[in-house]
């Protein structure tokens, strides 16, 4: 019985065979005539590039880098004295836009930032504290008097800019 079993399993074996064989096998025909698109996708190509070379620079100087130089910035920590208001806040911005300053924001904004009058903490005994003028940008956050900010020192002509505060 598992003799006949077996040669039935080895028939239908075979006979699955020659059909998946002969259904690859058949090729497909395609009879319908292919249309312009088809056409024109058959016939492209692309064109042959040649590859154009250029000559390299003989001395350095005839690259042409920008230069970078870097630039530092001191910052310091600085206790909040007072707030200038009004016509003071007005006077600030108008001094630092006619000097040329690059710092002050657009005339629309001045409203929305701070000008504030403080001076930098140092531990050195009998110690002058200079005042120091400054920015605060909205994203900082209201000042008030005994605050303390990071502030940014900026070179001659331009105005001290507050970072972030510290309290």
């Amino acid at each position: 019985m598992q003799g006949a079993d077996q040669a039935t399993a080895a028939a239908m074996d075979a006979h699955e065979r020659n059909v998946k064989l002969a259904a690859q096998s058949t090729p497909l025909k395609d009879t319908t005539a292919p249309d312009d698109y088809q056409m024109a996708f058959l016939r492209s190509g692309f064109e042959t590039i040649q590859p154009q070379i250029e000559p390299l620079p003989q001395t350095p100087s005839e690259i042409e880098t920008p230069i970078q130089y870097m630039q530092e910035s001191k910052l310091v920590s600085v206790e909040v004295w007072n707030l200038l208001i009004g016509d003071e806040k007005q006077s600030v911005f108008e001094k630092a836009r006619l000097q040329g300053s690059t710092n002050i924001p657009p005339h629309q904004e001045w409203s929305q930032w701070q000008i504030a009058v403080g001076a930098a903490e140092s531990n050195a005994p009998n110690n002058k504290q200079q005042p120091i003028t400054f920015l605060v940008p909205p994203n900082v956050g209201k000042m008030r008097s005994g605050t303390k900010a990071m502030v940014e020192l900026s070179s001659a002509g331009e105005l001290n800019i507050a970072r972030y505060t510290l309290n």
